[in-house]
């Protein structure tokens, strides 16, 4: 099942003892600010999580599902993410939850 963005940001109201408006407007600005800094071009990392990057697709082969003629896949981009071994670890239910928290 995947999660809408209204029941990400209910959990992390619940999580950050935050009202469920601002936790819902923290995920929309969150949104926003990673499609700014990727429209630029930028990676974003954060540790202890995972890195956010635009990545090149190179033209291809392929071929129309419909007809099953061949045709070419132009070049084209898509957002990547690599999770960071400690988010990994968290999932598999090794390690610590801080991903980078100092204290």
């Amino acid at each position: 099942m995947a999660i809408c963005k209204k029941e990400f940001a209910d959990r992390m109201a619940e999580n950050g003892g935050m009202t469920k408006k601002a936790a819902f407007n923290a995920v929309g600005a969150f949104i926003e600010t990673l499609k700014d800094y990727l429209s630029e071009d930028e990676k974003v990392m954060f540790t202890g999580f995972g890195r956010f990057e635009i990545r090149p697709v190179r033209e291809k082969k392929g071929r129309n599902l419909h007809s099953g003629e061949p045709c070419i896949i132009p070049e084209h981009e898509y957002v990547g993410f690599r999770a960071s071994d400690l988010l990994y670890d968290s999932i598999r239910g090794g390690g610590d939850d801080t991903y980078g928290e100092e204290g």
